[in-house]
């Protein structure tokens, strides 16, 4: 059932599946968030260290999708108190300087020949799914459910290039992140699994499929404003950033897992 598709090792499709559990509980709450991984607290100021820890425990993994930069060290801090391990990103985003760019992008590069763009749907085989999946685990980047890479449960988009085989060679995502009413950023859309093959790396593959999944969230959905996650120091995500209109401010995202459920204490890139 692709209601059932998730993706990664055991840890990490457990967790998964138990992020869409809680998210089907949780769903219509504008406190938390969801975009086909685990549920979080979008910021602070919609939960407490407490119940972040709490949500964290139940699924394995959660976040805070806004902390100021001020207050990281604190939370990260209370994180480990709790017995979990946190994930400092910095928080990448933007608004009309990303659809300015993305257009700029498609109007500079196009795929490589041999190549095809494939929007993933419901009719979408297993086959590409589990082409997809390869990967963007081989890049560590965990993709999220099924579910909502085929757009059957929130607004979303996801992007493959396909080789003549079908393989797929690189792969973009977007999807709505909030609530639909949460009074800060419900018209925020997450941005990212940008992964690509490393026999096709060069090619401009991650611009362009990036490139493409923002402009349809644009046009499909109306989302102007799109945000990711960056590990401070990955210099290649920080150029592809910089190159799509999205600039680090003054807010990160602090991940957090249990580390009884996901070894390593990381649920992806």
């Amino acid at each position: 059932m692709q209601s059932e598709e998730f993706f990664g090792n055991e840890d990490q499709r457990a967790v998964l599946k138990r992020g869409r559990g809680m998210a089907e509980l949780l769903g219509k709450d504008p406190r938390y968030s969801y975009y086909g991984r685990t549920v979080g607290l979008v910021s602070p100021h919609d939960g407490d260290i407490d119940k972040l820890a709490a949500l964290a425990k139940v699924q394995g993994n959660s976040n805070y999708a806004a902390v100021p930069l001020a207050d990281t060290d604190a939370v990260e801090t209370a994180l480990q108190k709790r017995g979990l391990v946190p994930m400092h990103y910095a928080k990448w985003e933007g608004a009309s300087p990303v659809l300015s760019a993305a257009r700029d992008v498609l109007n500079a590069f196009s795929l490589p020949d041999g190549l095809r763009l494939r929007k993933v749907d419901a009719s979408t085989s297993g086959t590409v799914m589990a082409s997809m999946a390869e990967l963007a685990l081989g890049c560590g980047v965990l993709p999220p459910s099924g579910e909502v890479l085929r757009g059957l449960l929130r607004p979303a988009i996801c992007l493959l290039a396909l080789d003549r085989e079908e393989k797929a060679v690189s792969c973009a995502a977007s999807c709505a992140f909030a609530h639909e009413n949460h009074p800060t950023l419900a018209h925020q859309a997450w941005w990212g699994m940008l992964a690509t093959d490393v026999a096709h790396r060069g090619r401009h593959l991650s611009l362009i499929l990036g490139a493409h999944a923002v402009l349809e969230m644009n046009e499909k959905f109306g989302f102007g404003n799109f945000m990711t996650g960056v590990e401070p120091g990955n210099s290649p995500s920080e150029a592809v950033c910089t190159r799509m209109g999205l600039s680090a401010g003054e807010y990160a995202i602090i991940g957090c897992a249990d580390p009884e459920a996901l070894s390593g204490g990381r649920m992806t890139k």
